[in-house]
Protein backbone atom coordinates (compact mmCIF):
# COMPACT_ATOMS: atom_id res chain seq x y z
CA UNK A 1 0.00 0.00 0.00
CA UNK A 2 1.29 3.51 -1.16
CA UNK A 3 1.02 5.79 1.40
CA UNK A 4 0.30 9.56 0.55
CA UNK A 5 2.69 11.99 0.74
CA UNK A 6 1.08 15.48 0.70
CA UNK A 7 -2.72 15.81 2.53
CA UNK A 8 -4.13 16.44 -0.66
CA UNK A 9 -3.65 12.76 -1.49
CA UNK A 10 -6.56 12.45 0.73
CA UNK A 11 -8.80 14.11 -1.27
CA UNK A 12 -8.74 11.10 -3.34
CA UNK A 13 -10.39 8.89 -1.04
CA UNK A 14 -8.23 6.19 -1.68
CA UNK A 15 -7.00 5.12 2.24
CA UNK A 16 -10.97 5.32 2.95
CA UNK A 17 -12.14 3.26 -0.17
CA UNK A 18 -9.10 0.86 1.23
CA UNK A 19 -9.92 0.69 4.83
CA UNK A 20 -13.96 0.46 4.11
CA UNK A 21 -12.96 -2.68 1.72
CA UNK A 22 -10.73 -4.18 4.18
CA UNK A 23 -13.55 -3.65 7.05
CA UNK A 24 -15.92 -5.10 4.78
CA UNK A 25 -13.90 -8.22 3.83
CA UNK A 26 -13.39 -8.48 7.79
CA UNK A 27 -16.65 -8.58 9.11
CA UNK A 28 -18.44 -10.65 6.41
CA UNK A 29 -15.82 -13.75 7.01
CA UNK A 30 -17.49 -14.52 10.21
CA UNK A 31 -21.26 -12.88 9.83
CA UNK A 32 -22.87 -14.44 12.71
CA UNK A 33 -20.16 -13.28 15.14
CA UNK A 34 -20.49 -10.23 13.84
CA UNK A 35 -24.15 -10.05 14.40
CA UNK A 36 -24.37 -11.12 17.64
CA UNK A 37 -21.54 -8.48 18.59
CA UNK A 38 -23.53 -6.01 16.99
CA UNK A 39 -26.79 -7.26 18.68
CA UNK A 40 -25.04 -6.80 22.15
CA UNK A 41 -22.92 -3.82 21.80
CA UNK A 42 -26.23 -1.88 19.78
CA UNK A 43 -28.45 -3.07 23.11
CA UNK A 44 -25.94 -1.86 25.55
CA UNK A 45 -25.23 1.44 23.77
CA UNK A 46 -29.20 2.04 23.38
CA UNK A 47 -29.97 1.62 26.60
CA UNK A 48 -27.11 3.47 27.59
CA UNK A 49 -27.86 6.65 26.19
CA UNK A 50 -31.64 6.21 26.11
CA UNK A 51 -33.03 3.94 29.00
CA UNK A 52 -36.60 4.43 28.87
CA UNK A 53 -36.91 4.77 25.28
CA UNK A 54 -38.60 1.50 24.02
CA UNK A 55 -36.26 -0.04 21.28
CA UNK A 56 -36.93 -3.16 19.06
CA UNK A 57 -34.27 -5.90 18.13
CA UNK A 58 -34.37 -4.61 14.80
CA UNK A 59 -33.08 -0.76 16.00
CA UNK A 60 -30.73 -2.27 18.01
CA UNK A 61 -29.20 -4.39 15.45
CA UNK A 62 -28.67 -1.55 12.87
CA UNK A 63 -27.11 0.58 15.75
CA UNK A 64 -25.06 -2.38 16.50
CA UNK A 65 -24.13 -2.67 12.78
CA UNK A 66 -23.16 0.53 12.35
CA UNK A 67 -21.15 1.16 15.23
CA UNK A 68 -19.49 -2.07 14.51
CA UNK A 69 -18.11 -0.58 11.04
CA UNK A 70 -17.45 2.44 12.40
CA UNK A 71 -15.52 0.94 14.99
CA UNK A 72 -13.41 -1.34 12.99
CA UNK A 73 -12.93 1.31 10.51
CA UNK A 74 -11.19 3.54 12.99
CA UNK A 75 -9.16 0.59 14.12
CA UNK A 76 -8.08 -0.21 10.30
CA UNK A 77 -8.12 3.38 9.32
CA UNK A 78 -5.40 4.44 11.90
CA UNK A 79 -3.58 1.25 11.92
CA UNK A 80 -4.34 0.20 15.82
CA UNK A 81 -4.81 -3.59 13.69
CA UNK A 82 -0.99 -3.88 13.80
CA UNK A 83 -0.89 -4.02 17.71
CA UNK A 84 -3.88 -5.79 17.99
CA UNK A 85 -2.54 -8.89 15.55
CA UNK A 86 -0.20 -9.13 18.68
CA UNK A 87 -3.05 -9.86 21.54
CA UNK A 88 -5.11 -12.03 19.22
CA UNK A 89 -6.51 -13.75 21.86
CA UNK A 90 -8.65 -10.28 22.60
CA UNK A 91 -9.67 -9.82 19.29
CA UNK A 92 -13.41 -10.48 20.11
CA UNK A 93 -13.07 -8.10 23.23
CA UNK A 94 -11.75 -5.53 21.53
CA UNK A 95 -14.28 -6.13 18.50
CA UNK A 96 -16.78 -5.42 21.46
CA UNK A 97 -15.46 -2.47 22.83
CA UNK A 98 -15.13 -0.96 19.57
CA UNK A 99 -18.40 -1.86 18.18
CA UNK A 100 -19.91 -0.62 21.64
CA UNK A 101 -18.27 3.10 21.36
CA UNK A 102 -19.25 2.73 17.72
CA UNK A 103 -22.85 1.83 18.48
CA UNK A 104 -22.49 4.86 21.45
CA UNK A 105 -22.08 7.78 18.90
CA UNK A 106 -24.97 6.53 16.92
CA UNK A 107 -27.33 6.06 19.19
CA UNK A 108 -26.08 9.55 20.61
CA UNK A 109 -26.96 11.00 17.43
CA UNK A 110 -30.25 9.04 17.12
CA UNK A 111 -31.08 10.14 20.48
CA UNK A 112 -30.43 13.62 19.24
CA UNK A 113 -32.23 13.66 16.64
CA UNK A 114 -35.05 12.16 18.05
CA UNK A 115 -35.49 12.52 22.13
CA UNK A 116 -37.59 10.42 24.17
Amino acid sequence: MRRPQRWWDYSRGEPLQESAQEVSAYLTANPLLSLGIALVAGFAADRTVAYERRSGFIVFLIVGLIGLFLGEFMLIYFKLVEYLENISEFRIFFDFIVAYVGSFFVAAIIHFIKPT
